[in-house]
């Protein structure tokens, strides 16, 4: 038996039409920039997540960096982050011209608050949360930290689309946050893509403008009013197209990654640590990671049984080559975490046989008696 970590093929016919029905519906109008197509997108998201503004740009990476970036993030300001993340989290923070700090995690993979509070100085301008696997972050005790010390929060929500604690949907807690679309993500595409909301009329205007090379420019007259240094960042119609059909279904396709994700939660053996939840949280089911002291042992054996499992996120972003200069913060249970790590396959094209297997397998490993995760 072979399990894919991903699957990322289009096999159900009535959704390959409504695909390709999309497809034709630009082709026909031809408005291939900024169509329709894309300001329709934009207005589901925002009304999906309980927002007032969404701008579709080309990329995930371009959400965050256009999030920083309208927010006022620059040269000389701190941006506390955590370091188990992809790197673009930390790029994005950097080529604003702003240092990243990296706090500690906890171990539910997430950024711990209790590390944040002990790396905010003057120069602290903002924390940029990323929600693992698309699990919420201590959003509430981050909330409190940004207000006493007067810092902006701008989420990293790439993971995350459609989590939520109490009702508060991820991309909501801050002055403004990044999405990615691409065809991982439970709400992806067919190619790259990413959008930024914010309930702030300055940032949504500032987001128009630098998405658009910097520029006042309109899809019907090409001009070099340029007013700031950007590039092009937009999103191509046909792919927001895409991700309307794709919009549509996601909450057929989210239910199946859940169903699969309690089975996760219920049968796996205790050896296992799995990753925790908050009360009244929805958990966004991007990906489901799991933790064991045994880690090497346990990837070797699935894969040698035809689960392909990953390991999100090495080396930790504080260790990739181009921060070696940065000074180096400790981050021991990152470390710690990042060792232990592994991610199992949750994807929707997976059969109650594969799920059957994928836990049968873990459970054959664990009976050898290998030595538990303390």
């Amino acid at each position: 038996m072979k399990i894919p970590f991903f699957d990322l093929r289009i096999t159900n016919a009535t959704i390959r039409r409504e695909l390709l029905f999309s497809i034709n519906k630009v082709l026909n109008h031809g408005k291939f920039f900024l169509g329709p197509e894309v300001k329709n997108l934009e207005k589901k998201i925002a009304i999906k997540i309980g927002a007032k503004y969404a701008v579709c740009v080309d990329s995930g990476s371009s959400a965050l960096y256009l999030a920083l970036k309208s927010a006022g993030i620059g040269k000389g300001d701190e941006v506390i982050t955590t370091p188990l993340t992809w790197i673009i989290t930390v790029n994005a923070i950097k080529s604003c011209g702003a240092r990243p700090v990296f706090a500690d995690v906890r171990g539910d993979f997430n950024i711990d608050p209790n590390s944040i509070n002990n790396l905010i100085t003057k120069k602290t301008k903002a924390i940029v949360p990323m929600h693992y696997g698309g699990h919420m972050c201590d959003m509430s005790n981050i909330c409190k930290i940004a207000k006493k010390n007067d810092l902006l929060i701008i989420e990293d929500a790439a993971q995350a689309f459609g989590g939520s604690i109490n009702g508060k949907k991820a991309g909501s807690f801050s002055v403004a946050a990044s999405f990615s679309m691409n065809p991982m993500k439970v709400f992806g595409g067919c190619g790259e893509a990413g959008v930024v909301i914010t309930n702030k009329k300055k940032i949504f205007n500032k987001l128009k403008i630098l998405r658009h090379a910097g520029t006042t420019s309109n899809t019907k007259k090409i001009t070099n009013n340029c007013i700031q240094v950007s590039l092009n960042h937009k999103m191509d119609t046909i792919n927001a197209a895409l991700l309307l059909v794709s919009l549509k279904k996601f909450n057929e396709k989210y239910k199946i990654l859940k169903k699969i994700a309690n089975r996760y939660d219920k049968e796996l053996p205790f050896e296992v640590k799995k990753q925790s939840v908050f009360p009244g949280e929805v958990h966004a089911r991007y990906a489901y990671p799991i933790r064991t002291n045994c880690r090497e042992k346990l990837m070797k054996f699935l894969n040698k049984n035809g689960i392909e499992t990953r390991i999100f996120h090495e080396p930790l972003a504080c260790d990739a080559p181009i921060y070696k200069n940065l000074k180096k913060r400790k981050v021991p249970f990152a470390r710690r975490v990042l060792k232990e790590s592994l991610i199992i396959p949750l994807n929707d094209k997976l059969k109650k046989k594969d799920v059957d297997f994928i836990i049968l397998t873990i459970k054959s490993f664990f009976k050898k008696k290998y030595k538990t995760l303390k």
